[in-house]
């Protein structure tokens, strides 16, 4: 080897020194912008939950698309320079089959809909993913959106009614608790009006520019045929205290009933239900204890059940079984009007007034009921896709 060969050039042995520090400088910045991949597909699954339980709609359309836009290219970028980063990879399986429900539902709405897609389907082709894996994946989730179609195409078309439902007319109450449509149903029949009530304050807004309207949570309060001209319609507003509709209410019938719920009878210090066993016993159960009560099984019990188990919880005792072991169950939830005092209804969360609604004079609505019923709790909430 010769002398020259020997000596480096200490400029060179530099640049040998500083290319192993460059590299883990890259791979660290990639690790830590790889950590803004999840933000994105966060917001697609969070676009996906409410695309199901939500109806959208664009306050301003074109700034509402524009930001959408802004956002997906900045995210593509991100996730395209830390496509082999451990994170980027993993969002790049979740966000393709997440998007499924926004376009089933919000099928024509390319504006919002677009920029994520590409998004989805830029980072999946070019993650870091080998490519067995990809035509793998790509398959399952190419199977995905085909059965998507497929089941959306059959329940719309089977459960879509054969009429044609027009909107003629909607508003909110005095308070802005409540909102209401008005629908006229052309049919065979003559056709019908329909009103339908909703909650106005579990509307989700976002930057003034996303407005997703809750959806299977509305309660009908007229349903009428047949149908009237909407020139026919007079909706009118008052504000009554709640002493005032349980006077109203008493002035109808004494007998009207309201059903409660576990939770509600909690809240009164009420039992729930009487459990009569075969021995004779009585028993009044709040609702924890009624759930949480389990009825031992003897030799004679299990052949009467046809069953080995020897405890079974008395909450999951079918009518049947309940009958064939001698157990009666009382529900004390179904309680009369006049049994509530106004202390109790204020327990329950009944405002001091709140808005009662008429239409053509008739009171159709009050909020008293609709807070009593609980017409507006999320646990009620459907899915529907007809909306």
């Amino acid at each position: 080897m010769s002398k020259a060969a020997a000596i480096r050039h200490p400029h060179t042995a530099s640049r040998e020194r500083e290319k192993p520090e460059k590299r883990d400088y890259v791979i660290w910045v990639k690790r830590i912008l790889s950590l803004l991949s999840p933000l994105y597909c966060a917001f697609i699954v969070f676009f996906a939950y409410h695309s199901v339980f939500f109806k959208l709609e664009l306050i301003d359309a074109t700034r509402a698309c524009m930001v959408v836009a802004g956002v997906s290219v900045l995210a593509l970028a991100v996730m395209l320079y830390t496509r082999q980063q451990l994170l980027t990879k993993l969002c790049s399986l979740i966000m393709l089959p997440a998007m499924v429900f926004p376009i089933l539902i919000y099928f024509g709405q390319w504006g919002v809909l677009l920029p994520p897609m590409i998004v989805s389907l830029v980072i999946f082709f070019l993650s870091g993913f080998s490519e067995t894996a990809k035509t793998v994946w790509g398959t399952i989730f190419l199977l995905i959106y085909l059965l998507g179609a497929l089941v959306y195409f059959l329940v719309t078309s089977m459960f879509a009614p054969s009429t044609v439902t027009t909107l003629v007319q909607e508003g909110v109450s005095p308070s802005g608790l409540y909102r209401y449509e008005i629908y006229n149903t052309t049919d065979s029949s003559n056709g019908s009006t329909k009103i339908a009530m909703e909650s106005n304050t579990m509307d989700e807004v976002y930057y003034h520019l996303f407005w997703f309207k809750i959806r299977g949570l509305s309660h009908d309060v007229v349903i009428e045929r047949p149908l009237r001209d909407p020139a026919d319609i007079e909706i009118t507003w008052e504000t009554k205290s709640r002493q005032d509709i349980t006077s109203d209410l008493e002035a109808i019938s004494e007998n009207i009933q309201v059903t409660l719920t576990d939770a509600q009878m909690d809240m009164l210090g009420r039992d729930a239900y009487q459990v009569t066993f075969n021995n004779g016993e009585v028993l009044s159960m709040k609702q924890a204890d009624y759930h949480q009560t389990v009825i031992a099984l003897g030799a004679k019990e299990q052949e009467v059940l046809k069953t080995d188990k020897t405890e079974l919880k008395l909450d999951g005792l079918s009518d049947n079984a309940k009958k064939k072991l001698g157990i009666t169950v009382e529900d004390f939830k179904t309680v009369k009007l006049t049994d509530l005092t106004d202390e109790d209804l204020v327990t329950l969360g009944i405002p001091e007034e709140g808005d009662v609604m008429y239409y053509n004079g008739k009171v159709v609505f009050r909020y008293y009921i609709a807070v009593l019923e609980q017409y507006f709790d999320i646990s009620k909430q459907e899915i529907t896709l007809l909306q």
